[in-house]
């Protein structure tokens, strides 16, 4: 593990649903400012992972830390998350969905969260569209804006589930060219699930291959994509070339 701060732990982690069980005895750490992917078959445990971080679940054994705080509600602000449905609210204008939170959960001045807003629009190149509504935008432009919404919270910690997914294949690039260049500028933590292997060997400092809510294997993208060790990584893999 890289000498670096210890962003997240977790250690033993087990989640259900019902009779399902999700996550099964997890360890995983995270050091700041990793860039790490997630990757695996459906149900493998990916997107719980990073619910459990955002706090949309709990779990039902084992330690969670974020910044070496087992009360993730107290560290929550530090995490943002960008779904696979963009999740905007239609009603308001594309500015006001970026500036809500900073304004009302922050507390940040209005015309303070309006220039970082516009600012977070430009860098996702949507300025020109910041008094369109949702409605308005393509999936991608919803998609950005969603990016910039989280960023807003200014989060040391970004987390993306499957982002693309929802989007026509012509509009995927343009999101994953946003997230290129939050993974350039190095300074903050990124958890990615994705199937985007090209995308994931590009950006990410390790992958993690997940199976049945165990961690079957990680290291670098070119061992974990082109050597892998276990059988079950190479026919994911494989499988996920040949489509």
């Amino acid at each position: 593990m890289p000498d670096r701060e210890l962003l997240i732990r977790m250690r033993g982690v087990v989640k259900r649903f019902g009779d399902h069980t999700v996550l099964d005895q997890l360890d995983l750490d995270v050091p700041a400012n990793e860039k790490l992917a997630l990757i695996g078959p459906s149900g493998s445990g990916k997107s719980t992972i990073l619910r459990v971080l955002m706090t949309l679940e709990a779990i039902d054994a084992g330690i969670v830390e974020i910044q070496g705080e087992r009360d993730l509600a107290k560290v929550r602000s530090h995490v943002g998350m960008v779904f696979q449905q963009f999740n905007l609210f239609p009603h308001m204008t594309v500015l006001r969905n970026v500036t809500e939170a900073p304004i009302h959960v922050l507390k940040e001045d209005a015309a303070q969260a309006r220039a970082r807003a516009m600012d977070l629009l430009r860098m996702v190149g949507l300025e020109d569209r910041a008094e369109a509504r949702p409605a308005q935008l393509s999936g991608g432009q919803q998609q950005r804006v969603a990016i910039a919404r989280a960023l807003a919270m200014r989060p040391r910690i970004m987390l993306f589930d499957e982002v693309t997914s929802a989007l026509d294949p012509e509009l995927v690039g343009e999101v994953l060219g946003v997230m290129r260049r939050l993974a350039s500028e190095g300074n903050m933590t990124m958890l990615i699930v994705t199937h985007q292997m090209d995308f994931a060997r590009e950006i990410a400092d390790r992958i993690v291959f997940l199976h049945e809510g165990r961690i079957l294997e990680h290291g670098p993208p070119s061992r974990i994509l082109d050597a892998p060790e276990h059988e079950r990584t190479r026919r994911f893999v494989k499988a996920l070339r040949d489509r």
